[in-house]
């Protein structure tokens, strides 16, 4: 998958176009678009590389459930150790798979052509809703079809795994032998589990092709910082309202929303200083350099908020939402000085 990702490096250089402005883009933009291209290849290879043994894993699971025909008490009673050890593996590597995709979700998110993606993975709402749905649906191994069933890593296999949704645990069950059960020590639905965790493993290879076939320019990378910085907000909300700060359980419980938030601000940071800041500081070096202050000063909010946290800090919702608002004007700050650079370029920021 690497090597392929390298391939698809060599040939971008024939396949970028500038539009918005009359010309050839200069050396800087397109080794800016090609540098934002093949990083988010490769972590989309990455991607596609933890689905895959998340994959094994939960396979490797759902047997174990299958060899005792389905009786979840059962397989406890005589594989209780064995899948212990399974829960502790899936969650892990759901963890990384869904770090990976964190890391270009600011990136993925922004581009038109693979916004779909981010409402199938990470952020789409189910078909009960009435906007933002993640258009498509999944077959489950015992022939039920799931129709429009919400995002893949939060909506339904972060709740699965974590024991968020008592709708789905089979059985609780003492995952750490303490002799206790704690919430979140559970065996979860199998056939769901892998129904989900295929869909996941399809939809991430096909993003990979989708981004491959992707021609960076200019338009793109402004509308992706613009449109994905000022989401910053509703990600402190998310925060704000996780069992990180409020202690009740319930989305994002795997890890704080704020590693999410890194990745993402992330993203959108490595776009601008790469893509857009050669096309910027070629006529206005001033507004290149506040720009990019703002964006490590957004970076450093959410980083120093994470070490806090990380280091035992006890977030009270009030503080949060200081946090949050604190964020949120930066953001905006951002976007407004990008949105003046786009005016001065003639850039079409796309809808």
């Amino acid at each position: 998958m690497l090597k392929k990702c390298t391939f698809i490096a060599t040939v971008l250089m024939s396949s970028f176009v500038v539009s918005g402005e009359a010309g050839a883009a200069d050396d800087a933009e397109v080794r800016g678009l090609t540098t934002v291209k093949q990083f988010t290849l490769d972590h989309n290879a990455r991607l596609v590389a933890q689905a895959a043994l998340l994959e094994a894993a939960v396979a490797d699971y759902a047997a174990v459930i299958a060899a005792h025909k389905g009786d979840y008490a059962a397989a406890w009673a005589a594989d209780g150790p064995k899948l212990a050890k399974q829960v502790e593996a899936i969650r892990s590597l759901w963890l990384e798979a869904s770090n990976q995709y964190e890391t270009i979700e600011g990136i993925v998110a922004g581009i038109p052509e693979t916004a779909k993606y981010d409402l199938i993975l990470d952020a789409g709402n189910p078909g009960t809703e009435s906007e933002d749905v993640a258009q498509y649906d999944i077959s489950l191994p015992d022939g039920t079809l799931l129709e429009r069933p919400g995002n893949l890593f939060h909506g339904i296999t972060e709740p699965l795994f974590w024991g968020m949704d008592a709708s789905h645990v089979k059985l609780p069950a003492d995952l750490n032998g303490d002799g206790k059960i704690t919430r979140g020590e559970m065996l979860f639905d199998a056939n769901l589990a892998l129904g989900a965790v295929q869909a996941l493993t399809h939809w991430s290879k096909a993003l990979e092709t989708d981004m491959a076939s992707w021609k960076p320019n200019r338009d793109d990378a402004f509308t992706s910082v613009v449109t994905m910085t000022p989401t910053i907000g509703d990600y402190f909300g998310e925060w704000k309202e996780s069992q990180f700060i409020t202690g009740e359980i319930g989305a994002f419980v795997a890890q704080s929303r704020l590693v999410d938030v890194q990745g993402i601000m992330g993203g959108c940071k490595k776009m601008y200083f790469s893509a857009i800041s050669p096309v910027v500081a070629e006529s206005d070096a001033d507004l290149d350099r506040r720009i990019k202050a703002a964006f490590e000063e957004l970076l450093a909010l959410v980083e120093d908020t994470y070490a806090r946290e990380k280091a035992g800090a006890r977030f009270g919702v009030e503080e949060a939402d200081a946090l949050g608002n604190e964020a949120q004007d930066i953001a905006d700050r951002i976007v407004a000085m990008v949105l003046q650079a786009a005016a001065q370029k003639n850039v079409n920021i796309r809808g």
